[in-house]
């Protein structure tokens, strides 16, 4: 499988320190580290907000200042910089398809099923500033990956969805097509849906791989300061007990297992 984004020997001042990684297509990925671990920052290199030494190599293109406006138009981005528009939810959401030169009637159409699966087609005409914070935050979320990009980057926990909003965010997310998807969260729980995991810590990216085999690891989580999921702690202490013995992220099959 083909990498959609490479990122090479990536510095940033004291912030990122040798930074390495692929991402493969069409996965699924989380990153996760301690605050000020240099998260944030990785994202506004990525799209070139930022000067930094190294280089990004996108969909099989060096990115450069030359190219960064065209790339970014393959780039979903979701992040604590990103705002809306004083204006309806409807043109909050469909401007970014019309500035990709989208006609109207299609434009229109895309706004309108998205709204329908998440439910919101009653907001289409209400002013953003008379929305709740969480409709707010669903609005800005939407816009951003509302044009179906390439690779999608969410620097945000979602900790202000509630549980229903949530599961529809990544429900959508994890059935799109062509589509790689990096989330950098503070909640360890958001491992568990992602295909393949990454941690960052003092600037370094400590471990790439499958998420599966990162959450067996349990010395590493320590070492970084990073939580545990909870149902993959509680797996590693069964373990420990000699209850189970292999790492289970299934709470059923868990129950399972240990009553078998």
């Amino acid at each position: 499988m083909s990498s959609i984004i490479k990122i090479q020997n990536l510095y940033y001042k004291d912030i990122l320190n040798d930074v390495s990684f692929d991402l493969e297509e069409n996965t699924f990925n989380v990153l996760i580290g301690p605050n000020s671990s240099g998260k944030t920052t990785l994202v506004k290199c990525i799209l070139g907000l930022i000067d930094y030494n190294g280089q990004i190599i996108f969909d099989n293109e060096i990115v450069s200042k030359d190219n960064i406006k065209f790339i970014i138009k393959k780039i979903g981005v979701f992040a604590p910089f990103c705002d809306l528009q004083d204006n309806t939810v409807l043109y909050n959401l469909i401007y970014p398809l019309l500035n990709l030169k989208y006609s109207n009637k299609e434009a229109k159409k895309i706004v309108y099923d998205i709204c329908d699966k998440f439910n919101i087609s009653n907001l289409l005409f209400n002013n953003i500033n008379d929305l709740s914070l969480m409709e707010k935050r669903l609005i800005l979320f939407l816009s951003c990956i509302i044009h179906k990009p390439k690779f999608i980057i969410i620097d945000d926990s979602f900790e202000w969805l509630n549980k229903y909003y949530k599961k529809l965010v990544i429900d959508y997310l994890k059935k799109l097509k062509n589509t790689t998807i990096l989330f950098i969260t503070n909640n360890e729980e958001d491992l568990l849906f992602s295909d393949f995991a990454l941690i960052l810590n003092d600037g370094k990216i400590i471990s790439n791989k499958k998420t599966s085999e990162l959450l067996d690891d349990e010395n590493l989580f320590l070492k970084n300061n990073v939580s545990l999921p909870f149902i993959s702690s509680l797996s590693h202490k069964l373990k420990s007990y000699e209850l189970i013995d292999r790492l289970i992220l299934d709470s059923k099959e868990m129950v399972n297992e240990i009553w078998k």
